[in-house]
């Protein structure tokens, strides 16, 4: 065989179909029945107005994304593919000015490749224009018990509009400076003192890579005198 039969064999042996390939299972797993690990989240109009336009919807992400429950692409790009999920967590508080989730942790059950809590995300939507804009919240930070995290809403009746500003003040740019204030939406989002603190992270495929190792001392060139003795 030439070298490129040889390179087109390689290439196509992980797209054919291996009868003796485990089975793996990407469907979500079964819901906890008694789940008991939970972050008790807050979001709230820090104007009670605001509530009668305004409303707060939670997601949360859940994954596992460890090398033996995902598996890679067989297209070109051999991407590594995770078992993940978006769920919707509903809002468990009756009063109109503030929303409260309860986002568990232990929310599936399963002996192997369980999925485990990734992120949580949070929108503000405008009930008059449908326009809604994402929570710049999430982190690991953000949902240490007793954590706050107040944010800025600006909304504008475009297609263009930007989230909500938190780690950073809205900007002062003409496109922001015509939002009116009563369009700016000010929020306070808190995770309970009761909540359970997150897990470990579960290593994924790519923590098994070594890092470059970097040497302590920078080699230095030799000089022109020594090359030339």
């Amino acid at each position: 065989m030439s070298l490129l039969t040889w390179i087109l064999f390689f290439l196509l042996q992980p797209s054919t179909p291996a009868s003796t390939a485990p089975t793996k299972h990407f469907s979500p797993p079964p819901l906890n029945p008694h789940p008991k690990e939970a972050l008790h989240v807050t979001v709230s109009f820090d104007r009670p107005e605001d509530a009668s336009r305004y409303t707060v919807a939670m997601k949360a992400r859940y994954w596992n994304q460890q090398r033996e429950c995902g598996y890679v692409e067989p297209d070109w790009n051999r991407r590594f593919v995770y078992p993940e999920g978006i769920v919707d967590i509903p809002n468990q508080s009756r009063r109109a000015d503030r929303a409260e989730f309860d986002i568990y942790l232990d929310r599936y059950i399963r002996g192997t490749c369980s999925w485990e809590f990734a992120s949580p995300d949070f929108t503000i939507r405008d009930t008059y224009t449908g326009i809604e804009l994402t929570g710049d919240w999430g982190l690991r930070d953000d949902l240490n018990p007793g954590a706050e995290y107040r944010a800025i809403c600006p909304f504008r009746r475009s297609k263009y509009s930007k989230g909500c500003f938190g780690r950073h003040p809205v900007p002062d740019s003409p496109w922001h400076n015509q939002i009116p204030a009563e369009n700016r939406i000010p929020i306070t989002v808190r995770v309970s003192q009761n909540s359970t603190s997150l897990r470990q992270r579960v290593p994924g495929f790519f923590d098994n890579f070594l890092e470059p190792v970097t040497p302590s001392e920078p080699t230095s060139s030799a000089s022109p005198s020594e090359t030339h003795l």
